[in-house]
């Protein structure tokens, strides 16, 4: 993906706050290819150091792989826009313009087809960790006037 906004070292501190989490125990990781092309502008992406492990995603097929699940994204963007609420994340799914693009877009990119017209399967669905999807975007967010988030 592509980051305006965000440093190397911030991507990176992002990554590793999630790891000191029992959520992801330290199974993430900076993809080696990550690099900075300005000052405030990276080209970056994650995978996982255990294929089996936690935040791991699986392929259609069922095959675990060295890649990153949709819900570590998530997890990781939203670290992300705590440090920039202004940056702008381009991803092979979608364009978050902010924080508030980022709230308002991402939860759509679940429903995108990963798998092949004979087996759809959706990103949610590639994930080992038996997350919930409903559960986890039962609270839904508007904005006021301001651009502030307040509860709907």
């Amino acid at each position: 993906m592509n980051i305006t906004g965000i440093t190397l070292d911030q991507f990176h501190a992002a990554v590793d706050a999630l790891n000191a989490t029992q959520t992801y125990a330290g199974n993430l990781r900076v993809h080696a290819d990550a690099h900075a092309t300005s000052d405030n502008r990276i080209t970056a992406r994650l995978d996982v150091a255990d294929s089996r492990g936690p935040g791991a995603r699986t392929s259609p097929s069922g095959r675990h792989t060295p890649a990153a699940c949709w819900h570590a994204y998530r997890d990781v963007l939203t670290e992300l826009f705590r440090v920039n609420p202004d940056a702008l994340i381009r991803t092979r799914e979608a364009t978050y313009r902010g924080a508030i693009g980022f709230e308002l877009n991402f939860p759509a990119t679940a429903y995108n087809n990963q798998g092949s017209q004979v087996r759809p399967m959706t990103m949610p669905e590639l994930c080992d960790h038996g997350y919930d999807f409903p559960r986890v975007y039962a609270q839904r967010w508007t904005y006021d006037m301001h651009g502030e988030k307040v509860t709907a």
